[in-house]
C-alpha cells in the first residue's frame, strides 16, 4: 500500500511538473530593434547579439524577396530561427501583393517561416467588412501556394491600416478557412486602437486562432491617447501588466512564439534587448 501511494505521489508531482513547464514560448526580437541605432546592419552581427542575449530568433522586416533567402541563411548559421517576415497586402491595387512571394516560398520550404501581412487600403475605411470580399480570396490564394512548402500566413493588425483589430484578424482567419492562416495579437497596437478594458476578453477569444503575439513594456491608463514612446518600451518598463497577457496565453493553451516589439525604442539595442530579456526570464520563472 505504501509503495502504491509513493508511486501515485510521484506521478502527481511529475505530471504537475510537466504541466508547469508546458508554457515556454519561443521569444524572438523584431528587426526594428536595430533601426534607430548605429549598430551593424549586417544580419549576422545582429543575430550574434540576439543569440548571446538568449533570444530564440528574429523577425525580418520588409526587403527584397530575391535576397531574403540569403539573409535567412546567414541568420540560420548563427543558430537562430527566422520566425516572421513582413509583407504587405494592398486591397486597392492589383497585384495585391509582391508576386515574388511565389518564388520565395520554395526557398524556405519546411523552415517554419510565417509571413505576417499588414493589410492596407484607402478605398475601405479601417475594419470596413466590405473589404473582406476582396481580402479573403487573396489570403486563400497565398495560403494554398504557401502550404505546399510548409509556410504559414499570419494577419497583423496595425494602427494605420485597414486591418487594425485582432477580432477582425480572427474573422478573416475563419473566413479564409485554411489551416495555415492565423491571426496576430500585437499589444501596442491593441492598446492604441482598441478598448483597454476589453483586452483580457478579446485576447482569450483570439487565442485559438493566433499564430503569433508581440509584447513590450508599456504604460497603462488612457492608452488610446498615448504616443508610441509610452506604448512601446523595453520589456519590464512601464505600468502595464504584461505578465497578465502571458497568463492569459498560458491559460488558453497558446503554443506560438512571442515577439518583442522595439519600434522607436531609444538607446542602444544591446542595452534594451538585454533589459527585455531579463524581464522575459522573470516572467517565465513566475509562470
Amino acid at each position: 500500500m505504501k509503495k502504491l501511494l509513493f508511486v501515485v505521489c510521484l506521478l502527481y508531482f511529475f505530471s504537475n511538473g510537466v504541466q508547469a513547464q508546458a508554457f515556454n514560448p519561443k521569444f524572438f526580437s523584431f528587426s526594428d530593434a536595430f533601426s534607430r541605432s548605429n549598430y551593424s546592419s549586417d544580419p549576422i552581427d545582429q543575430a550574434k547579439l540576439l543569440k548571446e542575449l538568449g533570444y530564440d530568433g528574429v523577425e525580418v522586416g520588409f526587403g527584397n524577396f530575391e535576397q531574403m533567402d540569403k539573409k535567412i541563411e546567414a541568420i540560420d548559421k548563427q543558430g537562430l530561427k527566422v520566425y516572421m517576415i513582413w509583407a504587405r497586402i494592398d486591397l486597392d491595387t492589383e497585384p495585391y501583393f509582391d508576386q515574388k512571394l511565389f518564388e520565395f516560398f520554395p526557398k524556405v520550404k519546411d523552415k517554419g517561416v510565417t509571413i505576417w501581412f499588414h493589410i492596407f487600403s484607402k478605398k475601405f475605411k479601417p475594419s470596413d467588412p466590405a473589404g473582406d470580399a476582396i481580402c479573403v480570396p487573396i489570403l486563400q490564394e497565398l495560403a494554398d501556394s504557401a502550404a505546399k512548402y510548409g509556410v504559414r500566413i499570419a494577419l497583423y493588425p496595425h494602427r494605420s491600416d485597414w486591418l487594425i483589430k485582432v477580432g477582425h484578424a480572427v474573422q478573416l482567419t475563419q473566413k479564409a478557412d485554411r489551416k495555415n492562416v492565423g491571426a496576430v495579437f500585437n499589444l501596442c497596437h491593441y492598446l492604441k486602437i482598441e478598448e483597454r478594458d476589453q483586452l483580457d476578453i478579446e485576447l482569450a477569444k483570439a487565442c485559438p486562432y493566433l499564430f503569433a503575439v508581440s509584447i513590450n513594456g508599456a504604460d497603462d491608463g488612457a492608452t488610446n491617447e498615448m504616443e508610441w514612446d509610452r506604448l512601446i518600451q523595453p520589456l519590464g518598463n512601464g505600468t502595464f501588466d504584461v505578465l497578465n497577457v502571458l497568463k492569459i496565453l498560458k491559460k488558453n493553451n497558446y503554443k506560438g512564439p512571442v515577439g518583442l516589439q522595439c519600434y522607436q525604442v531609444p538607446g542602444k539595442p544591446e542595452d534594451f534587448l538585454k533589459t527585455s530579456m531579463v524581464a522575459w526570464k522573470k516572467y517565465m520563472k513566475k509562470l
